[in-house]
């Protein structure tokens, strides 16, 4: 996007703009300012022992002056951010905040932006920059932060910051007014410091200093500290002297500007006065800033201003000076009084002094405030571009509705950066207007010939639209590029005959035009190229919700739900997340409830987008619902109608199809078994020869039972093979085994065909009845294995005696084992210590022999490889097994449901010791193994009951983590808040005392977090 040679300044990370050397400089302190010990001790002790330091007081208070000062005695790399008005755009501020960190820690430079380009929320960016720090012990100041008090997304820039920084970092918040950050304990370091009016303000001693430095000997300390309270400014510039006979004098009505009037400025001759007012706009004045707003004589006025008793503070080594901020508002204001031209004219001149600097989006805000929207239209688009980049949609559409009236309506670069706008704000329907209006004034080819993104963006939003033929006619007038390619690759999942025509490859470039290569690859079931996390912080960002979507359909809803939870929580789920996948996605984790009502929030997310793809999305969703949920095929027909009755549904082969299956579906369960065919066959053809996988399984199994059912026993056997083929294909079972367990006599009539019995159909048999669906006689026995306690096998739920110990081994062994199979050396080592004697061979055999005799046609042996199976017909299970199983299981689950699901496990684990008296290196290993799991377990359980209020629970649990791991600091922890829950204060320091006793058996002592714990919950 724009140009590739945007460069950075003063530590702003790649493609960030240029930033404003003087924002992330302290200021420097004048010679003759007085030292305030107090104060800087004061703050000081403060940065050293808090991670957050707030100077909240009022203009003139000595905020800055003393924070500098303070900062001297530290030791730490001092980063520092000086905020302007403009800074209220979060994006703006995670970029500055870059910048000012970069100038201690070269680790974060790029953190930000590339996390802005990867569309993170601002505030999860600027956590992100936090945490980039890491453990260099720098000082971050904010100063002037009041500017963004307004702003409410800025502010949570900054609260973010303060929350992620890592404790060995401090923050120091500088601002007229207490900023609206919830400042909430948490970390090993105490929070929040503050100083205020009252902790900054002048006491005599320092007032006599101050005025004696000043040569103000005229003035009684004691006179000025009783009538301003110590208010620095007020004691330094006599603003309290004026209020009894200067209000009004030279036109003013507050008293410090009437005094600055009388006493400061009319003390200048004209020229001199001229130049503050007309330079006050300048954060900096220097004699080439000056110049470049049209003053006279600069560097000549500036070195007899140098002369002057002026409220401002000079540079040491140049010319160049900075007014206090109070004299600068007041100059400001007077520069305001002017009239709206002179006030123009000025803020001309500071725009094209800071686009000859290189500021560019600074000098695009002082163009848009001179009314000189044109001077922006050589440099704005890039600007632009980084503007949308880091979602800051307000200032673009602001800059966007302010160059209108002076842009060429077909320039390129800003049609792509409407677009842009609007497709990052998912707003196709706005993006289509834009293309629209180029259309009706006979320009849209136009640009599509200049720009093949713009023409692209715009075939994104016809693409929305269902106008397959727009898009066509874009497709025709483009350039090849990489953005077009996308576009072509895309139109894969919704009309066949466009493909072929525009081919494209589909490869990833890094752009936000992957977001349609990852849509596609995941309609046409690349799912397994999906998993992989990409290298690209935008493509990561926009391949969120296709991954989500990937893990969901090759189910790994564990995984699914965690990070849809995250995205969902970030703010920044997306119109298909939330509306399309979102509730079948809760449905399927058992949340209906929740399922209905994101479809029904989503409905109006849908109709904002102005997206008719989304909406028939949208409906296909609810109609799967109606299933699922409500086992109402009736409904779902009639949801299946609408979509039918759209006229663009035809356009999108991946919403037809889906539709069909759903509609072939709803028939079979209401026993209309021609409809189903004719329905699947439909679909199942088109997803066939479009290579569109996603539900090519279930389509092809849901066919395979029409056809049977139809009398068609070839077709049916045909269907499912298809089925089966499709799933190897999209690299899992997942769909596959849904549509089994709707019909499982599929699998059966199909395994009938099957003379062996190791055959994939036989997997998923027995993935089948890991599930509880029935299959028939195909498998045989359920056997299962009692580990815990005492060893035992039940076949069907009977059991049956296994004389010899290393046969009842040899089973569990297999069992326990993904692919229930073993090598005969494996054996030997796991069951006989690597043995290789004839002896451990022969006790080899005699168990085989015993477990085959016990259990017929238990085991297979390949003799030419030596690999020993269980046989697939027979379906083992292990209470091991399950409890891995249950542990697994809980952690999709929240709360008391977790809770239930994790005792349920330890019941499985406190029936006894695992393989009570057997020994075997793999015995060994595998009882430590479940022993650390069950230990994680019960932490993470009592954890859950305390949560729940379940605390005699919690602190049972709590209890027997520390009887089997003494050394585990976050139990007694624990067993010090149940203790504090229930009022039991004695507790709460024997806990503490118990675990001080238990660490220094091996010369270790209590962590921070447990010390300050206990002083957190003594009374």
């Amino acid at each position: 996007m724009g140009p590739s040679d945007r460069s950075s300044l003063d530590g702003a990370g790649p493609g960030a703009a240029r930033v404003i050397r003087r924002k992330i400089t302290p200021p420097l302190l004048p010679p003759s300012v007085v030292r305030r010990p107090r104060v800087e001790s004061l703050l000081a002790r403060l940065i050293e022992n808090h991670r957050i330091v707030c100077a909240f007081a009022s203009a003139g208070a000595g905020k800055t002056t003393a924070v500098l000062q303070a900062a001297a005695q530290l030791d730490r790399p001092l980063a520092w951010l000086s905020m302007d008005a403009t800074d209220a755009a979060p994006g703006r501020l995670v970029v500055y905040l870059e910048a000012a960190l970069a100038a201690c820690d070269p680790a974060v430079v790029g953190v930000g932006t590339a996390a802005l380009a990867a569309k993170i929320p601002h505030a999860e960016a600027a956590g992100l920059l936090a945490e980039a720090v890491e453990d260099v012990p720098l000082l971050l100041v904010i100063d002037d932060a009041e500017r963004i008090a307004h702003a409410p997304e800025a502010v949570a820039v900054l609260h973010s910051v303060a929350k992620y920084l890592p404790d060995v970092a401090r923050l120091v918040l500088i601002s007229r007014q207490e900023l609206p950050i919830n400042l909430g304990g948490m970390g090993a370091v105490p929070w929040t410091g503050a100083v205020g009016e009252e902790d900054l303000a002048f006491t005599v001693d320092e007032a006599m200093q101050a005025l004696d430095a000043s040569g103000r000997t005229d003035i009684d300390p004691v006179e000025a500290i009783i009538e301003t309270g110590g208010w620095v400014t007020g004691v330094m510039f006599e603003a309290w002297r004026s209020a009894d006979h200067v209000i009004g004098s030279g036109g003013e009505a507050d008293p410090l500007h009437g005094y600055l009037s009388l006493q400061i400025l009319d003390q200048l001759d004209p020229a001199e006065r001229e130049f503050l007012i007309t330079t006050s706009v300048l954060p900096e004045v220097t004699p080439a800033a000056a110049e470049a707003l049209g003053a006279q004589d600069a560097t000549v006025l500036l070195h007899r201003l140098r002369s002057r008793r002026l409220p401002v503070s000079w540079e040491q080594d140049a010319v160049a000076m900075r007014c206090h901020p109070r004299f600068r508002e007041y100059l400001v204001q007077l520069l305001a009084r002017r009239g709206e031209q002179a006030l123009r004219a000025v803020h001309l001149g500071n725009a094209c002094l800071l686009a000859k600097e290189g500021h560019l989006e600074e000098a695009a805000e002082e163009f848009f405030t001179a009314g000189h929207p044109e001077g922006a239209l050589p440099f704005v688009y890039p600007v632009l571009e980084r503007v949308i980049e880091r979602t800051d949609f307000p200032v673009a559409e602001r800059w966007l509705r302010e160059l209108a009236p002076v842009r060429d309506a077909a320039q390129p670069e800003l049609v792509e950066a409407e677009l842009m706008l609007a497709l990052s704000r998912e707003d196709y329907g706005a993006g289509i207007e834009v293309a629209d209006a180029l259309l009706r004034s006979g320009r849209r080819e136009e640009v599509a010939g200049r720009s093949s993104r713009a023409a692209s963006l715009m075939a994104w939003c016809y693409l929305h639209a269902g106008r397959i033929e727009d898009i066509r006619q874009l497709l025709a007038v483009a350039d090849p590029s990489p953005d077009m390619d996308a576009l072509r690759h895309s139109l894969r999942v919704a009309d066949d005959r466009l493909a072929d025509e525009f081919p494209g490859s589909g490869a990833l470039t890094g752009g936000p035009l992957d977001a349609l290569v990852l849509r596609a690859d995941y309609d046409l079931g690349r799912l397994k190229s999906l998993m992989t996390i990409p290298e690209s912080p935008w493509v990561v960002r926009a391949a969120e919700p296709w991954r989500i979507g990937a893990l969901f359909a090759t189910g790994h809803l564990d995984q699914a739900f965690e990070l849809y939870q995250a995205v969902a929580l970030s703010g920044d789920s997306g119109v298909w997340l939330s509306a399309v996948l979102g509730p079948r996605l809760m449905a399927e984790v058992g949340e209906a409830d929740a399922a209905w009502s994101l479809l029904t929030e989503g409905r109006a997310r849908i109709a904002a987008s102005g997206s008719r793809m989304f909406a028939l999305l949208g409906m296909l969703t609810e109609a799967e619902l109606e299933l699922i949920l409500h086992d109402d095929p009736a409904a779902a027909r009639r949801v299946l109608d609408r979509i039918r009755e759209d006229d663009v549904s035809h356009s999108f082969a991946f919403v037809n199809e889906p539709a069909l299956m759903l509609s072939g579906l709803a028939h079979l369960l209401e026993g209309d078994d021609r409809a189903a065919r004719d329905d699947l066959a439909a679909a199942v053809k088109g997803m066939t020869e479009g290579h569109r996988r996603l539900h090519l399984p279930a389509a092809a199994v849901f066919l395979a039972e029409a056809e049977w059912r139809c009398g068609n026993e070839d077709a049916a056997d045909a269907a499912a093979d298809l089925a089966l083929r499709s799933a190897e294909e999209q690299g899992s079972n997942h769909v596959l085994l849904d549509a089994l367990a709707r019909f499982p006599a599929v699998l059966s009539r199909r395994l009938d065909l099957e003379r062996r019995a190791d055959t994939p159909w036989h997997g998923l048999g027995r993935a089948l009845m890991v599930r509880g669906v029935e299959v028939g006689d195909v498998l045989s026995a359920a056997v299962h294995g009692i580990e815990f306690g005492r060893r035992a096998v039940l076949v069907n739920g009977e059991e049956v005696k296994i004389s010899l110990t290393k046969s009842f081994e040899l089973l569990v062994f297999l069992a326990n084992r993904s692919r229930q199979e073993a090598t005969r050396q494996e054996l030997l080592e796991a069951l006989f210590d690597a043995r290789a004697d004839e002896s451990a061979a022969s006790y080899l055999r005699q168990a085989t022999l015993r477990l085959r005799k016990i259990l017929p046609d238990s085991l297979e042996v390949d003799r030419a490889t030596g690999l020993v199976r269980l046989n697939g017909r027979m379906r083992v299970t292990t209470e091991s097994a399950q409890l891995i199983h249950l542990l697994g299981q809980a952690t999709s689950l929240r709360g008391a449901d977790r809770l239930r699901t994790l005792l349920a496990a330890f019941e499985i684990a406190d029936r006894g010791t695992y393989l009570s008296g057997m020994r075997s290196p793999w015995i060994d290993e595998r009882r430590l193994y479940l022993a650390r799991l069950v230990r994680d377990g019960r932490l993470e359980a009592a954890e859950l009951a305390f949560a729940e209020g379940h605390l005699k629970q919690a602190g049972r649990l709590a209890a027997e983590v520390l009887r089997q791991d003494p050394f585990r600091e976050t139990a007694w922890r624990l067993q010090m808040r149940v203790a504090h829950a229930v009022g039991d204060h004695d507790r709460i320091v024997a806990a503490y005392r118990d675990c001080e006793r238990t660490l220094a058996e091996i010369g270790a002592e209590p962590s921070s977090a447990t010390s300050q714990l206990l002083a957190d919950l003594r009374p």
